[in-house]
């Protein structure tokens, strides 16, 4: 295990460490650090009993997971997650909470349970996403020689939304569906000087996990598009966006990770029609005349 070299000041420290050290971690430690992450308002709220009840370990294993990371103990640990709180006590989900007593019935309710989780993962996404990592992200697709996106399952709509808007704007760019059995191949294209734009999301797919290690590994750049620090594709990414969802949904919705597309799409589509002025009347015209 790491020695840990600053002590997590803020949730985002805390998050960076915990993403940091977690494969160097003992196994019960690991499973409270994915715990910690995705439960950061029933630490800040709850004692330290009713959270090891919650997270399924024992209390020893959170004061152990504290220490791990730098703190005395748990009330360290609970007191970083109480400030980000206290930061977003305006939350969408206390919010909709709030409006939940006339909830209809059938297909209406099924509406007002989607609306409400697609309104809230927006405000997450809002708030949590760094303007640096969108500029970062925008500066590696602007640089790309080629553009390449990766996923599989429910991930793909994302994908292959990104395939649709870049050829729009003309950006090249090479959608890896697996077609055929070719995913490998279609994969093996990426080299050096090219990015890639990963989309995971829990349960993660295997090939696409590993086929992010591999193609950072040659060097090329890699955006990637998932739900948490802890993700496979999140590590190996230059650039990782972690898009965080109530974890009781039955069928996550897509609505945050597709506003992110939409943005690095218009952002890139403006960065490229800067940089070439000589085609200015032309970009801008497909910003605005494209549906994208």
């Amino acid at each position: 295990m790491k020695t840990v070299s600053q002590i997590p000041a803020t949730y985002s420290d805390l998050k960076a460490v915990i993403a940091s050290q977690y494969n160097g971690l003992p196994r019960q430690l690991r499973k409270f650090g994915r715990y910690a992450l995705d439960n950061s308002d029933v630490l800040a709220l709850e004692t330290v009993t009713t959270v090891a009840e919650r997270a399924d370990v024992q209390p020893s294993t959170i004061i152990r997971f504290a220490k791990a990371i730098g703190y005395d103990g748990f009330s360290d640990l609970q007191q970083i997650c109480r400030n980000r709180l206290m930061e977003d006590t305006s939350s969408y989900r206390e919010r909709i909470k709030t409006l939940q007593g006339g909830k209809r019935d059938g297909p209406a309710a099924v509406l007002d349970e989607f609306s409400e989780a697609g309104i809230e993962a927006l405000e997450q996404l809002r708030e949590h996403t760094p303007p640096a990592k969108l500029e970062q992200a925008v500066e590696i697709l602007k640089n790309a020689r080629d553009i390449h996106l990766l996923a599989q399952g429910r991930s793909y709509a994302v994908a292959q939304y990104l395939h649709y808007a870049l050829s729009r704007l003309d950006i090249r760019n090479f959608l890896a569906d697996g077609a055929g059995g070719m995913l490998n191949y279609q994969v093996d294209k990426a080299e050096a000087g090219d990015a890639v734009v990963a989309i995971s999301f829990t349960p993660y797919t295997p090939v696409v996990s590993a086929m992010v290690s591999e193609l950072a590994g040659r060097g090329v750049q890699i955006v990637s598009i998932t739900d948490s620090p802890l993700s496979p594709i999140a590590e190996p990414g230059t650039v990782s966006f972690e898009i965080t969802e109530s974890r009781d949904q039955a069928f996550r919705t897509l609505v945050a990770p597709l506003c992110l597309a939409q943005s690095l799409i218009v952002s890139l589509g403006q960065a490229v029609s800067e940089r070439q002025p000589s085609i200015e009347p032309q970009v801008p015209s497909n910003l605005k005349q494209t549906r994208i």
